[in-house]
Protein backbone atom coordinates (compact mmCIF):
# COMPACT_ATOMS: atom_id res chain seq x y z
CA UNK A 1 0.00 0.00 0.00
CA UNK A 2 1.31 3.59 -1.02
CA UNK A 3 1.29 6.09 1.85
CA UNK A 4 -0.97 9.28 0.62
CA UNK A 5 0.39 12.98 -0.45
CA UNK A 6 -1.20 15.72 -0.83
CA UNK A 7 -1.03 17.04 -4.60
CA UNK A 8 1.94 19.44 -5.57
CA UNK A 9 -0.51 22.83 -6.44
CA UNK A 10 -1.98 22.27 -2.51
CA UNK A 11 1.42 22.14 -0.97
CA UNK A 12 2.11 25.48 -2.71
CA UNK A 13 -0.96 27.24 -1.84
CA UNK A 14 -0.31 26.40 2.02
CA UNK A 15 2.95 27.74 1.81
CA UNK A 16 2.02 30.79 0.22
CA UNK A 17 -0.95 31.09 2.42
CA UNK A 18 1.71 30.92 5.49
CA UNK A 19 4.33 33.25 4.69
CA UNK A 20 1.51 36.17 3.45
CA UNK A 21 0.15 35.35 6.89
CA UNK A 22 3.87 35.66 8.28
CA UNK A 23 4.72 38.87 6.59
CA UNK A 24 1.12 41.02 7.73
CA UNK A 25 1.89 40.11 11.43
CA UNK A 26 5.40 41.38 10.94
CA UNK A 27 4.27 44.66 9.42
CA UNK A 28 1.29 45.16 12.21
CA UNK A 29 3.94 43.75 15.03
CA UNK A 30 6.44 46.61 13.49
CA UNK A 31 3.63 49.64 13.52
CA UNK A 32 2.67 48.74 16.93
CA UNK A 33 6.24 49.25 17.76
CA UNK A 34 6.82 52.36 15.62
CA UNK A 35 3.49 53.75 17.24
CA UNK A 36 4.94 53.12 20.85
CA UNK A 37 8.31 54.78 20.42
CA UNK A 38 6.38 58.04 18.99
CA UNK A 39 4.22 58.06 21.90
CA UNK A 40 6.93 57.49 24.39
CA UNK A 41 8.99 60.59 22.53
CA UNK A 42 5.86 62.91 22.45
CA UNK A 43 5.58 65.65 24.48
CA UNK A 44 2.92 68.50 25.29
CA UNK A 45 4.00 71.36 23.39
CA UNK A 46 2.80 74.34 25.67
CA UNK A 47 4.20 77.55 27.36
CA UNK A 48 6.13 76.63 31.02
CA UNK A 49 3.37 78.37 32.28
CA UNK A 50 0.72 76.53 31.81
CA UNK A 51 2.45 72.65 30.83
CA UNK A 52 0.44 70.13 32.61
CA UNK A 53 2.43 68.17 35.51
CA UNK A 54 1.66 64.53 33.78
CA UNK A 55 2.70 61.84 35.62
CA UNK A 56 2.07 63.07 39.25
CA UNK A 57 -0.52 65.73 41.09
CA UNK A 58 0.26 69.04 41.06
CA UNK A 59 2.24 71.11 43.95
CA UNK A 60 -1.11 72.37 46.26
CA UNK A 61 -0.94 75.41 48.20
CA UNK A 62 -1.95 77.00 51.74
CA UNK A 63 -4.70 77.31 53.36
CA UNK A 64 -6.03 81.01 54.68
CA UNK A 65 -7.43 81.07 57.82
CA UNK A 66 -9.66 83.56 59.69
CA UNK A 67 -8.57 84.45 63.35
CA UNK A 68 -10.53 82.07 64.82
CA UNK A 69 -9.24 78.96 62.66
CA UNK A 70 -12.26 79.03 59.70
CA UNK A 71 -11.24 78.24 56.27
CA UNK A 72 -11.25 81.01 53.74
CA UNK A 73 -9.25 79.27 51.31
CA UNK A 74 -7.88 75.73 50.34
CA UNK A 75 -7.22 73.46 47.45
CA UNK A 76 -8.67 70.09 46.31
CA UNK A 77 -7.64 68.05 43.40
CA UNK A 78 -9.49 68.35 40.12
CA UNK A 79 -8.92 67.43 36.61
CA UNK A 80 -7.94 69.36 33.82
CA UNK A 81 -9.47 68.52 30.23
CA UNK A 82 -6.55 68.39 27.74
CA UNK A 83 -6.70 67.28 23.89
CA UNK A 84 -4.12 66.17 21.39
CA UNK A 85 -5.71 67.79 18.13
CA UNK A 86 -3.56 65.51 15.91
CA UNK A 87 -5.67 62.14 17.53
CA UNK A 88 -8.87 63.92 17.21
CA UNK A 89 -9.90 63.51 13.95
CA UNK A 90 -13.06 65.04 13.55
CA UNK A 91 -12.54 68.83 15.04
CA UNK A 92 -16.18 69.99 14.40
CA UNK A 93 -17.56 66.70 15.97
CA UNK A 94 -15.39 66.33 18.94
CA UNK A 95 -15.75 70.14 19.73
CA UNK A 96 -19.85 70.10 19.59
CA UNK A 97 -19.88 67.21 21.63
CA UNK A 98 -17.40 68.45 24.46
CA UNK A 99 -20.00 71.82 23.91
CA UNK A 100 -22.90 69.49 24.53
CA UNK A 101 -21.41 67.46 27.74
CA UNK A 102 -20.01 70.74 29.37
CA UNK A 103 -23.19 73.49 28.50
CA UNK A 104 -20.53 76.32 29.58
CA UNK A 105 -17.96 75.73 26.94
CA UNK A 106 -18.75 77.13 23.67
CA UNK A 107 -18.12 75.25 20.40
CA UNK A 108 -16.49 77.30 18.54
CA UNK A 109 -14.20 78.28 21.30
CA UNK A 110 -12.95 74.36 21.38
CA UNK A 111 -12.80 74.19 17.64
CA UNK A 112 -10.60 76.97 17.73
CA UNK A 113 -8.23 75.66 20.42
CA UNK A 114 -8.02 71.53 18.73
CA UNK A 115 -7.33 73.55 15.76
CA UNK A 116 -3.83 75.77 16.82
CA UNK A 117 -0.95 74.41 15.83
CA UNK A 118 -0.09 72.04 18.74
CA UNK A 119 0.80 68.81 19.68
CA UNK A 120 -1.17 69.38 22.59
CA UNK A 121 -3.99 72.26 24.26
CA UNK A 122 -5.31 72.96 27.13
CA UNK A 123 -9.84 72.98 26.35
CA UNK A 124 -10.63 73.52 29.98
CA UNK A 125 -9.73 73.61 33.89
CA UNK A 126 -10.81 72.48 36.78
CA UNK A 127 -13.53 70.47 36.38
CA UNK A 128 -15.99 69.35 38.75
CA UNK A 129 -16.78 65.24 39.13
CA UNK A 130 -19.69 65.99 37.28
CA UNK A 131 -18.04 67.61 34.48
CA UNK A 132 -15.34 64.61 34.42
CA UNK A 133 -17.48 61.90 34.23
CA UNK A 134 -19.31 63.72 30.96
CA UNK A 135 -16.15 64.00 29.43
CA UNK A 136 -15.04 60.46 30.09
CA UNK A 137 -18.64 59.16 28.69
CA UNK A 138 -17.76 60.71 25.55
CA UNK A 139 -15.10 58.49 25.12
CA UNK A 140 -13.39 60.96 22.10
CA UNK A 141 -10.46 59.98 21.06
CA UNK A 142 -6.97 62.32 21.88
CA UNK A 143 -9.43 63.84 24.76
CA UNK A 144 -7.81 63.04 28.52
CA UNK A 145 -8.05 64.26 31.99
CA UNK A 146 -5.02 65.47 33.52
CA UNK A 147 -4.61 66.35 37.18
CA UNK A 148 -4.41 69.54 38.76
CA UNK A 149 -5.30 71.56 42.10
CA UNK A 150 -8.44 74.11 42.14
CA UNK A 151 -8.85 76.92 44.86
CA UNK A 152 -11.72 77.37 46.68
CA UNK A 153 -12.84 79.58 48.66
CA UNK A 154 -15.76 78.27 51.06
CA UNK A 155 -16.98 81.57 51.65
CA UNK A 156 -17.12 83.28 49.03
CA UNK A 157 -17.80 87.13 47.90
CA UNK A 158 -17.53 87.66 52.02
CA UNK A 159 -13.69 88.09 52.25
CA UNK A 160 -13.12 88.54 48.46
CA UNK A 161 -11.20 91.27 48.70
CA UNK A 162 -9.09 90.11 51.79
CA UNK A 163 -8.00 86.74 50.26
CA UNK A 164 -7.75 88.01 46.52
CA UNK A 165 -7.74 85.11 43.95
CA UNK A 166 -5.64 82.86 42.14
CA UNK A 167 -4.76 81.96 38.31
CA UNK A 168 -3.08 79.37 36.62
CA UNK A 169 1.05 79.28 36.50
CA UNK A 170 4.15 77.47 36.33
CA UNK A 171 3.41 74.41 38.22
CA UNK A 172 0.40 75.02 39.97
CA UNK A 173 -1.85 77.69 40.93
CA UNK A 174 -0.57 81.19 41.83
CA UNK A 175 -1.80 84.44 43.74
CA UNK A 176 -3.43 87.59 41.29
CA UNK A 177 -5.01 89.38 44.30
CA UNK A 178 -4.92 90.28 47.79
CA UNK A 179 -2.98 87.99 50.33
CA UNK A 180 -2.86 85.21 47.97
CA UNK A 181 -0.79 87.28 45.76
CA UNK A 182 1.16 88.98 48.80
CA UNK A 183 2.31 85.99 50.32
CA UNK A 184 2.73 84.07 47.54
CA UNK A 185 5.80 82.10 48.54
CA UNK A 186 4.62 81.12 51.39
CA UNK A 187 1.25 79.79 49.97
CA UNK A 188 3.24 78.35 47.54
CA UNK A 189 4.40 75.90 50.30
CA UNK A 190 1.41 73.50 51.15
CA UNK A 191 2.52 72.94 54.31
CA UNK A 192 2.25 75.96 55.31
CA UNK A 193 -0.95 77.69 55.81
CA UNK A 194 -1.55 82.04 56.65
CA UNK A 195 -3.53 82.90 59.30
CA UNK A 196 -5.23 86.56 59.52
CA UNK A 197 -6.56 88.70 61.39
CA UNK A 198 -10.08 88.60 59.98
CA UNK A 199 -12.92 87.38 62.23
CA UNK A 200 -15.22 85.57 59.51
CA UNK A 201 -17.79 86.84 62.01
CA UNK A 202 -17.51 90.36 62.19
CA UNK A 203 -17.05 90.37 58.41
CA UNK A 204 -20.51 89.00 57.78
CA UNK A 205 -21.93 91.62 60.21
CA UNK A 206 -20.27 94.36 58.49
CA UNK A 207 -20.88 93.30 54.77
CA UNK A 208 -24.94 92.81 55.82
CA UNK A 209 -25.24 96.19 57.10
CA UNK A 210 -23.18 97.85 54.02
CA UNK A 211 -25.14 96.04 51.88
CA UNK A 212 -28.25 97.31 53.05
CA UNK A 213 -26.94 100.83 53.68
CA UNK A 214 -25.67 100.75 49.50
CA UNK A 215 -29.38 99.53 48.69
CA UNK A 216 -31.28 101.77 50.85
CA UNK A 217 -29.38 105.06 49.31
CA UNK A 218 -28.76 104.08 45.26
CA UNK A 219 -25.22 104.43 46.06
CA UNK A 220 -22.22 103.78 43.80
CA UNK A 221 -20.81 101.48 46.21
CA UNK A 222 -19.53 101.77 49.87
CA UNK A 223 -16.73 100.27 52.32
CA UNK A 224 -16.50 99.60 55.69
CA UNK A 225 -13.50 98.16 58.49
CA UNK A 226 -13.70 97.09 61.52
CA UNK A 227 -9.95 97.73 63.39
CA UNK A 228 -8.15 96.67 66.60
CA UNK A 229 -7.05 100.44 68.08
CA UNK A 230 -4.88 98.61 70.22
CA UNK A 231 -2.90 96.16 67.79
CA UNK A 232 -3.84 97.50 64.50
CA UNK A 233 -5.67 94.20 63.48
CA UNK A 234 -7.83 94.46 60.59
CA UNK A 235 -11.22 92.44 61.71
CA UNK A 236 -13.16 92.91 58.78
CA UNK A 237 -12.71 94.68 55.77
CA UNK A 238 -15.39 94.86 52.84
CA UNK A 239 -15.15 96.44 49.85
CA UNK A 240 -18.74 97.05 47.45
CA UNK A 241 -18.85 95.87 44.47
CA UNK A 242 -17.27 92.94 45.30
CA UNK A 243 -16.70 89.51 43.25
CA UNK A 244 -16.57 86.15 44.16
CA UNK A 245 -13.14 84.61 43.73
CA UNK A 246 -14.29 80.97 42.92
CA UNK A 247 -14.98 82.60 39.84
CA UNK A 248 -12.51 83.65 36.88
CA UNK A 249 -14.67 86.71 35.76
CA UNK A 250 -13.04 89.77 34.55
CA UNK A 251 -12.93 92.62 37.13
CA UNK A 252 -13.22 96.41 36.48
CA UNK A 253 -11.97 99.82 38.64
CA UNK A 254 -15.12 99.24 40.49
CA UNK A 255 -13.99 95.98 41.92
CA UNK A 256 -10.97 97.44 43.72
CA UNK A 257 -10.20 97.41 47.31
CA UNK A 258 -12.11 100.58 48.13
CA UNK A 259 -10.15 99.66 52.19
CA UNK A 260 -6.60 100.06 50.73
CA UNK A 261 -6.45 101.47 47.41
CA UNK A 262 -9.30 104.08 46.67
CA UNK A 263 -8.66 107.75 47.71
CA UNK A 264 -11.16 109.88 48.82
CA UNK A 265 -11.36 113.16 50.58
CA UNK A 266 -11.70 112.15 54.11
CA UNK A 267 -14.10 115.56 54.41
CA UNK A 268 -15.07 116.91 58.47
CA UNK A 269 -13.58 113.38 59.69
CA UNK A 270 -10.09 114.68 59.62
CA UNK A 271 -11.07 118.33 62.10
CA UNK A 272 -10.52 115.77 64.92
CA UNK A 273 -7.11 115.30 63.68
CA UNK A 274 -6.60 119.19 63.10
CA UNK A 275 -8.07 119.86 66.91
CA UNK A 276 -5.96 116.87 68.53
CA UNK A 277 -3.02 119.05 66.93
CA UNK A 278 -4.26 122.08 68.32
CA UNK A 279 -4.88 120.91 71.48
CA UNK A 280 -1.19 118.63 71.56
CA UNK A 281 0.72 122.24 70.83
CA UNK A 282 -0.53 124.41 73.25
CA UNK A 283 -2.49 126.35 70.41
CA UNK A 284 -6.27 125.82 71.72
CA UNK A 285 -8.04 124.09 74.90
CA UNK A 286 -11.80 122.69 74.98
CA UNK A 287 -12.53 126.53 75.50
CA UNK A 288 -10.74 128.39 73.19
CA UNK A 289 -13.27 130.47 70.97
CA UNK A 290 -13.31 130.96 66.87
CA UNK A 291 -15.16 133.35 65.23
CA UNK A 292 -17.45 131.63 62.98
CA UNK A 293 -19.67 134.42 62.52
CA UNK A 294 -19.53 135.23 58.91
CA UNK A 295 -17.41 133.05 56.30
CA UNK A 296 -13.86 133.31 55.83
CA UNK A 297 -12.34 135.17 52.58
CA UNK A 298 -8.90 133.66 52.16
CA UNK A 299 -6.54 134.34 49.14
CA UNK A 300 -9.84 134.69 46.89
CA UNK A 301 -11.89 131.80 47.68
CA UNK A 302 -14.53 131.98 50.86
CA UNK A 303 -14.98 129.21 53.48
CA UNK A 304 -18.56 128.72 54.63
CA UNK A 305 -20.10 126.22 57.34
CA UNK A 306 -22.41 123.76 55.83
CA UNK A 307 -25.38 124.58 58.78
CA UNK A 308 -23.45 127.42 60.22
CA UNK A 309 -24.03 128.76 63.94
CA UNK A 310 -22.80 132.85 62.64
CA UNK A 311 -21.19 132.91 65.98
CA UNK A 312 -18.01 132.92 68.27
CA UNK A 313 -17.25 128.99 68.87
CA UNK A 314 -15.55 126.31 71.06
CA UNK A 315 -13.40 124.09 69.82
CA UNK A 316 -15.70 121.79 71.14
CA UNK A 317 -18.66 123.25 69.65
CA UNK A 318 -16.92 123.87 66.37
CA UNK A 319 -16.16 120.12 66.25
CA UNK A 320 -19.63 118.72 67.49
CA UNK A 321 -21.33 121.49 64.66
CA UNK A 322 -18.67 120.16 62.36
CA UNK A 323 -17.42 124.14 61.71
CA UNK A 324 -15.16 124.83 58.53
CA UNK A 325 -14.44 128.30 59.42
CA UNK A 326 -13.67 127.89 63.07
CA UNK A 327 -11.25 124.77 62.26
CA UNK A 328 -9.62 126.96 59.30
CA UNK A 329 -8.53 129.23 62.10
CA UNK A 330 -7.29 126.57 63.99
CA UNK A 331 -5.47 125.41 61.23
CA UNK A 332 -3.99 129.03 60.41
CA UNK A 333 -2.82 128.81 64.13
CA UNK A 334 -1.30 125.99 63.68
CA UNK A 335 0.41 126.63 60.91
CA UNK A 336 1.72 124.31 57.77
CA UNK A 337 4.81 123.28 59.04
CA UNK A 338 3.43 121.78 62.05
CA UNK A 339 0.47 120.13 60.56
CA UNK A 340 1.85 118.74 58.11
CA UNK A 341 4.40 116.89 60.08
CA UNK A 342 1.53 115.62 62.57
CA UNK A 343 0.02 114.62 59.54
CA UNK A 344 2.49 112.50 58.61
CA UNK A 345 3.18 111.35 62.34
CA UNK A 346 -0.47 109.89 61.47
CA UNK A 347 0.82 108.21 58.23
CA UNK A 348 -1.66 110.18 56.03
CA UNK A 349 0.99 111.11 53.79
CA UNK A 350 2.70 107.66 53.23
CA UNK A 351 1.11 104.76 51.43
CA UNK A 352 0.05 102.01 54.50
CA UNK A 353 1.83 98.61 55.21
CA UNK A 354 -0.89 96.95 54.88
CA UNK A 355 -0.08 93.24 53.54
CA UNK A 356 -2.12 93.43 50.31
CA UNK A 357 -0.48 94.69 46.70
CA UNK A 358 -3.54 97.38 46.22
CA UNK A 359 -2.98 100.11 48.05
CA UNK A 360 -1.79 103.78 47.24
CA UNK A 361 0.32 106.83 48.25
CA UNK A 362 -2.32 109.66 49.79
CA UNK A 363 -2.39 112.92 47.41
CA UNK A 364 -1.69 116.41 49.49
CA UNK A 365 -1.08 119.87 48.62
CA UNK A 366 2.10 120.25 46.24
CA UNK A 367 2.72 123.65 48.02
CA UNK A 368 1.25 124.21 51.84
CA UNK A 369 -0.22 127.84 51.11
CA UNK A 370 -2.20 129.20 53.46
CA UNK A 371 -5.59 128.48 51.98
CA UNK A 372 -4.09 124.48 51.70
CA UNK A 373 -3.09 124.65 55.19
CA UNK A 374 -6.90 126.08 55.93
CA UNK A 375 -8.53 123.42 53.46
CA UNK A 376 -7.00 119.90 54.67
CA UNK A 377 -7.31 121.42 58.48
CA UNK A 378 -11.00 120.49 57.59
CA UNK A 379 -10.50 117.56 55.09
CA UNK A 380 -10.22 118.65 52.21
CA UNK A 381 -7.26 119.45 49.53
CA UNK A 382 -5.97 115.68 51.15
CA UNK A 383 -7.14 112.14 49.79
CA UNK A 384 -6.22 109.34 51.75
CA UNK A 385 -7.88 105.66 51.91
CA UNK A 386 -10.47 104.74 54.64
CA UNK A 387 -7.67 102.57 56.07
CA UNK A 388 -5.41 105.76 56.63
CA UNK A 389 -8.57 107.71 58.18
CA UNK A 390 -9.32 104.31 60.79
CA UNK A 391 -5.66 104.06 61.58
CA UNK A 392 -5.28 107.77 62.58
CA UNK A 393 -8.59 108.23 64.67
CA UNK A 394 -7.33 104.41 66.40
CA UNK A 395 -4.28 106.60 67.26
CA UNK A 396 -6.41 109.79 68.55
CA UNK A 397 -8.40 107.50 71.06
CA UNK A 398 -5.89 104.73 71.85
CA UNK A 399 -4.03 106.99 74.33
CA UNK A 400 -1.61 108.63 71.48
CA UNK A 401 -0.36 105.84 69.74
CA UNK A 402 -0.17 104.93 66.14
CA UNK A 403 -0.10 101.26 65.11
CA UNK A 404 0.69 100.13 62.03
CA UNK A 405 -2.80 98.01 60.37
CA UNK A 406 -2.37 94.15 59.75
CA UNK A 407 -4.35 91.70 57.92
CA UNK A 408 -1.66 88.89 60.09
CA UNK A 409 -3.15 88.09 63.69
CA UNK A 410 -0.68 89.37 65.97
CA UNK A 411 0.96 87.09 68.60
CA UNK A 412 4.03 88.99 69.89
CA UNK A 413 3.75 92.50 71.73
CA UNK A 414 3.31 95.22 70.11
CA UNK A 415 4.73 97.81 72.24
CA UNK A 416 8.11 98.42 69.33
CA UNK A 417 5.71 98.78 66.69
CA UNK A 418 3.71 101.54 67.94
CA UNK A 419 4.89 105.01 68.14
CA UNK A 420 3.57 107.98 70.29
CA UNK A 421 2.06 111.19 67.93
CA UNK A 422 -0.13 112.54 70.71
CA UNK A 423 -0.15 112.62 74.48
CA UNK A 424 -2.23 110.96 76.96
CA UNK A 425 -4.23 114.23 77.90
CA UNK A 426 -4.48 114.84 74.38
CA UNK A 427 -6.03 111.48 73.38
CA UNK A 428 -8.74 111.80 76.25
CA UNK A 429 -9.93 114.99 75.13
CA UNK A 430 -10.18 113.61 71.90
CA UNK A 431 -12.14 110.85 73.12
CA UNK A 432 -14.37 113.25 74.94
CA UNK A 433 -14.82 115.34 72.19
CA UNK A 434 -15.50 112.33 69.96
CA UNK A 435 -18.52 110.96 72.37
CA UNK A 436 -19.89 115.20 72.17
CA UNK A 437 -20.32 114.41 68.54
CA UNK A 438 -22.56 111.45 69.09
CA UNK A 439 -24.49 112.82 72.04
CA UNK A 440 -24.91 116.78 70.53
CA UNK A 441 -23.90 116.89 67.17
CA UNK A 442 -23.81 114.81 63.83
CA UNK A 443 -23.45 111.25 65.02
CA UNK A 444 -26.72 110.73 67.02
CA UNK A 445 -27.83 108.09 64.62
CA UNK A 446 -24.73 106.01 65.61
CA UNK A 447 -25.61 105.95 69.36
CA UNK A 448 -27.54 103.14 70.67
CA UNK A 449 -28.46 101.95 74.03
CA UNK A 450 -25.61 98.68 73.84
CA UNK A 451 -22.60 100.55 73.84
CA UNK A 452 -21.35 104.35 74.44
CA UNK A 453 -20.26 105.21 70.47
CA UNK A 454 -17.34 108.36 69.92
CA UNK A 455 -16.58 109.62 66.93
CA UNK A 456 -16.97 111.97 63.50
CA UNK A 457 -19.11 112.34 60.62
CA UNK A 458 -17.44 113.12 57.55
CA UNK A 459 -19.00 114.37 53.93
CA UNK A 460 -16.99 115.91 51.45
CA UNK A 461 -18.36 116.55 48.06
CA UNK A 462 -16.68 114.89 45.17
CA UNK A 463 -14.48 116.64 42.11
CA UNK A 464 -15.82 116.43 39.09
CA UNK A 465 -13.82 118.11 36.12
CA UNK A 466 -11.78 120.56 38.62
CA UNK A 467 -14.35 121.53 40.66
CA UNK A 468 -16.61 120.34 43.69
CA UNK A 469 -20.49 118.79 42.59
CA UNK A 470 -22.69 119.06 45.88
CA UNK A 471 -24.95 115.85 44.22
CA UNK A 472 -21.79 113.62 44.49
CA UNK A 473 -20.47 113.42 47.67
CA UNK A 474 -18.55 110.41 49.41
CA UNK A 475 -20.86 110.09 53.19
CA UNK A 476 -18.68 108.47 56.02
CA UNK A 477 -18.66 108.05 59.70
CA UNK A 478 -15.76 106.52 61.84
CA UNK A 479 -16.76 105.60 65.31
CA UNK A 480 -15.04 104.24 68.00
CA UNK A 481 -16.25 101.91 70.90
CA UNK A 482 -16.70 101.60 73.97
CA UNK A 483 -15.46 105.03 73.59
CA UNK A 484 -14.66 105.04 77.89
CA UNK A 485 -12.32 101.69 77.00
CA UNK A 486 -11.82 101.94 73.22
CA UNK A 487 -11.19 98.64 71.67
CA UNK A 488 -12.45 99.04 68.07
CA UNK A 489 -12.77 101.74 65.47
CA UNK A 490 -15.85 101.20 62.90
CA UNK A 491 -15.86 102.62 59.42
CA UNK A 492 -18.31 103.11 56.98
CA UNK A 493 -17.97 105.15 53.78
CA UNK A 494 -20.83 105.55 51.15
CA UNK A 495 -20.32 106.53 47.70
CA UNK A 496 -22.44 108.80 46.36
CA UNK A 497 -25.61 108.19 48.44
CA UNK A 498 -29.03 109.44 47.50
CA UNK A 499 -31.18 111.26 49.88
CA UNK A 500 -34.67 109.38 50.83
CA UNK A 501 -37.96 110.16 52.26
CA UNK A 502 -36.61 108.73 55.56
CA UNK A 503 -33.89 110.86 55.59
CA UNK A 504 -35.65 114.25 54.61
CA UNK A 505 -33.39 114.27 51.31
CA UNK A 506 -30.09 114.52 52.91
CA UNK A 507 -27.31 112.26 52.07
CA UNK A 508 -24.72 113.19 54.64
CA UNK A 509 -22.61 111.04 56.41
CA UNK A 510 -24.68 111.42 59.66
CA UNK A 511 -27.85 109.91 57.82
CA UNK A 512 -26.02 107.40 55.87
CA UNK A 513 -23.18 105.83 57.16
CA UNK A 514 -23.83 107.06 61.00
CA UNK A 515 -26.81 104.52 61.31
CA UNK A 516 -24.96 101.46 59.37
CA UNK A 517 -21.95 101.60 61.93
CA UNK A 518 -24.08 101.80 64.87
CA UNK A 519 -25.64 98.66 63.58
CA UNK A 520 -22.55 97.02 63.14
CA UNK A 521 -21.43 98.36 66.64
CA UNK A 522 -24.68 96.60 68.05
CA UNK A 523 -24.41 93.04 66.46
CA UNK A 524 -20.41 92.76 66.68
CA UNK A 525 -20.11 93.86 70.79
CA UNK A 526 -21.52 90.67 72.28
CA UNK A 527 -19.12 88.55 69.63
CA UNK A 528 -16.22 89.81 71.50
CA UNK A 529 -17.94 89.20 75.19
CA UNK A 530 -17.74 93.10 75.71
CA UNK A 531 -20.39 93.90 78.20
CA UNK A 532 -23.18 96.13 77.79
CA UNK A 533 -23.37 99.99 78.74
CA UNK A 534 -24.48 100.55 82.07
CA UNK A 535 -25.98 103.97 83.78
CA UNK A 536 -22.77 105.11 84.56
CA UNK A 537 -20.87 104.41 81.25
CA UNK A 538 -20.29 108.40 80.69
CA UNK A 539 -18.67 108.87 84.09
CA UNK A 540 -15.40 108.94 82.78
CA UNK A 541 -15.98 112.00 81.07
CA UNK A 542 -16.21 114.16 84.47
CA UNK A 543 -12.70 113.07 84.96
CA UNK A 544 -11.73 115.22 82.32
CA UNK A 545 -14.58 117.82 81.70
CA UNK A 546 -16.98 118.56 85.00
CA UNK A 547 -20.24 119.63 84.28
CA UNK A 548 -19.83 122.84 86.02
CA UNK A 549 -17.50 123.30 82.68
CA UNK A 550 -20.13 122.55 80.21
CA UNK A 551 -21.94 125.61 79.73
CA UNK A 552 -18.58 127.38 79.17
CA UNK A 553 -18.21 124.48 76.25
CA UNK A 554 -21.19 124.66 74.50
CA UNK A 555 -23.07 128.15 74.29
CA UNK A 556 -25.80 127.56 72.15
CA UNK A 557 -28.59 129.88 71.95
Amino acid sequence: MTGFRPAAPEIKRARTRLAVGTLIFAVALGLVAVRLVDLAAERPSVSASSRPQLGRHPVGRGDILDRNGRLLATSLPSRALFARPKQVGDIEGAAAELAQALPWLSAEEVAHRLSLPHRSVYIARQLTPDDQQAVLQLGLPGVSLIPEDVRVYPQGRLAAHIVGRTKPGKGGMVGSAGTEERFNDILSDPTRSLTLALDIRVQHALREELVLSVARFRALGGVGLVLDVHTGEVVAMVSLPDFDPNRSEKLSRDHANRASYHLNEPGSVLKLLTAAVAIDQGKAELNTSYDATRPLRVSGRTIRDYRGQKRPLTTAEAIVNSSNIAVAMMAQDIGPRTLKRYLEDFGLLDATGIELPERRTPTAPRRWTPLATMTVGFGHGIAVSPLHTASAVSALANGGYLVPATLLKRTSPIHDMRRPVISPATSDKLRWLMRQVVLRGSGAKADNGDYPVGGKTGTAEKVVNGRYDRDRRYSSFVGVFPISQPRFAVFIAIDEPKGTEETFGYATGGWTAAPAVGAVIRRIGPMFGLPAAGPAADDWMRRIVPDAMLSKLFRET
